[in-house]
C-alpha cells in the first residue's frame, strides 16, 4: 500500500525536514511567472530568481543519485533562459504538444501548442525503465475540460504523469511534488503504488489535492 503525505505549507520550509537523497523522483510543476492567479496567491511576472534557487537546491539535495532524478514542467519560452541557468544540466528535453490549447490573442509571433519538460538526472547510475521509453513527446489536450471540484490553473494530464512516473520510478518508490496543486502527481502515484509527498502552499488547492487522493484507489495488480 502506498504510503502518502500532504503537507500544507511553504516547500522552502517544509523541504528542510526532508532527509537527504530520500527521494527516488522529483516530478513537478513550479511557479512560470507569468503572472497566474493561484486562489489567495498572485505568482507575479517577474522571474524570482532567488526562490528558484532555493527550492531547486533542496530538491537536488534530497534526490537518491540513483534514483529517477527529477521532471519539471515549464511554460514554453517564458523565462527560459534564467531558469536552464539555475536548473543546471539535464538529461534530456520532452515535449508536450497540445492540440486545441487555448491560443494567445493578440500576440506577436507564433501561438504556443508545446511545453517543456525538462528531465534530469543525478548520476550515471539512475534508474530508467527501459519498457517506457517510446518518445520524447506526448501530444494531449490540456485539462482545460476538468472537473469545475479539480479546478487548477496548471492542472497537467494524468497519463502524462503516469507515464514519467512508470518511466522513472520502481513500485514503492518515494516520489516528491513541492508544489503539489489539485493533487494530479499524488494521484498518479497512488495508482501506480508509489510512496508520495506532496507539499502545496494555498489551502484551497490543498483540500482539492486531499479529496482527489482520498478518493483514488490504489491499483492491486
Amino acid at each position: 500500500m502506498s504510503e502518502i503525505k500532504l503537507i500544507l505549507g511553504d516547500c522552502l520550509i517544509e523541504m528542510k525536514k526532508i532527509p537527504d537523497k530520500s527521494i527516488d523522483l522529483v516530478l513537478t510543476d513550479p511557479p512560470y511567472n507569468v503572472g497566474k492567479q493561484f486562489g489567495e496567491w498572485n505568482e507575479g511576472k517577474v522571474f524570482d530568481k532567488e526562490f528558484h534557487n532555493e527550492w531547486l537546491a533542496e530538491a537536488n539535495r534530497v534526490i537518491n543519485p540513483c534514483g529517477g532524478g527529477m521532471y519539471m514542467f515549464w511554460a514554453g519560452m517564458t523565462h527560459l533562459k534564467p531558469m536552464i541557468d539555475i536548473f543546471g544540466d539535464f538529461r534530456q528535453l520532452i515535449y508536450w504538444t497540445k492540440p486545441f490549447a487555448m491560443m494567445v490573442k493578440n500576440r506577436k509571433g507564433y501561438h504556443c501548442f508545446t511545453e517543456l519538460i525538462f528531465w534530469k538526472v543525478m548520476s550515471d547510475d539512475f534508474y530508467f525503465n527501459v519498457a517506457e521509453n517510446q518518445k520524447d513527446y506526448f501530444t494531449t489536450t490540456s485539462c482545460m475540460q476538468r472537473p469545475l471540484e479539480h479546478s487548477h490553473p496548471t492542472q497537467k494530464p494524468l497519463p502524462i504523469i503516469k507515464r514519467l512516473i512508470l518511466a522513472s520510478s520502481k513500485e514503492t518508490d518515494t516520489i516528491l511534488d513541492p508544489f503539489m496543486g489539485s493533487g494530479t502527481t499524488g494521484v498518479a502515484c497512488k495508482e501506480l503504488g508509489r510512496n508520495f509527498i506532496g507539499i502545496e502552499i494555498e489551502p484551497k488547492y490543498f483540500e482539492i489535492a486531499q479529496r482527489r487522493i482520498n478518493q483514488t484507489m490504489e491499483s492491486l495488480f
